[in-house]
């Protein structure tokens, strides 16, 4: 009787999921959004050495199932995936996405050519293999991070902190989530002048957040961020790799161009503004999602002059 009992609670369970949350109930987007990040970091510092890093990698992507699936219970409600942002496409900005990454990459890349420090090679067929094989891992591993970053939490801190400083905010512990990889293992930004590196590292990476998170609110999907990341980390890696060569591999690959070099800092900080500018007071379809405290106090206020 009692094994029968079980039994058909778990079923029962299974069938009507308790979406009130098991751990939390009504967690606030300031609560949920705290925890998350300490949660991120425990799993990348405990993980970073483990596996070549990669559970620290998707470690954005396994909290949110955390948070989603057994802390908030979000994930059983179709608006927690519409908060996500993977409902909508946002296909209007896939062209701005890839023109800001892989275009600053490219444009990075050929002026370490311009100026002598690199010459362009013709890729090997050994190399559009690489390409191949870049564009499936680094579209799997940019969603587990975007749908962490720019998908969970941005739109749970955007309605405390507001945009700008919420895009700082997250870039700030997105600096602190890659430095876990940086400094515990050999295989990220191990060449070149520490000091050197990791300050154009930091500020690369605070600049990625802001366009990352204005592609993020102006579009309303997270879609168009994945490809943005997947475009930075493709075009940087092959084209330092198979197009362009140099003989000075860190001056053009970690101070000039690669993943966060100078040029690609300031093509970067231009493309944010860029985008700013003929966006600044419109209404995005993003802060619909980010915004329900915004939404709830319009709704009052129209109620109480009704």
């Amino acid at each position: 009787m009692v094994l029968h009992s079980l039994v058909r609670r778990s079923a029962s369970s299974a069938t009507h999921p308790n979406t009130e949350g098991i751990m939390f109930k009504n967690l606030s987007d300031r609560t949920s959004s705290i925890l998350y990040v300490v949660l991120v970091a425990s799993v990348a510092a405990s993980t970073a050495s483990f596996a070549g890093g990669l559970v620290l990698a998707i470690s954005p992507l396994l909290v949110t199932a955390l948070m989603m699936f057994v802390v908030t219970r979000d994930g059983y409600r179709a608006e927690g995936w519409r908060r996500l942002g993977i409902t909508r496409l946002g296909l209007r900005w896939w062209p701005v996405a890839l023109a800001a990454t892989a275009g600053v990459s490219v444009t990075a890349a050929g002026m370490t050519v311009v100026l002598g420090f690199s010459q362009i090679a013709a890729p090997t067929a050994a190399a559009l293999q690489d390409l191949l094989s870049l564009c499936i891992t680094g579209t799997v591993l940019a969603f587990a991070e975007e749908v962490g970053w720019r998908g969970y939490l941005q739109p749970r801190v955007v309605p405390w902190l507001g945009e700008k400083f919420a895009y700082l905010g997250i870039g700030v512990v997105w600096v602190i989530w890659h430095l876990m990889y940086i400094l515990f293992t050999p295989f990220y930004h191990a060449d070149g002048d520490r000091w050197i590196v990791l300050t154009l590292f930091s500020a690369t990476v605070i600049a990625f957040s802001f366009l990352f998170g204005q592609l993020r609110t102006l579009s309303g999907s997270v879609w168009p961020v994945v490809l943005a990341h997947v475009a930075h980390n493709v075009a940087f890696a092959w084209i330092g790799s198979a197009i362009v060569l140099t003989n000075q591999t860190v001056l053009v690959n970690e101070y000039l161009a690669g993943d966060t070099g100078l040029f690609v800092l300031l093509g970067t900080i231009a493309t944010v503004m860029a985008i700013a500018a003929p966006t600044r007071g419109a209404r995005p379809v993003a802060r619909n999602d980010e915004g329900k405290g915004a939404r709830k106090a319009a709704s009052l206020h129209r109620s109480h002059r009704g």
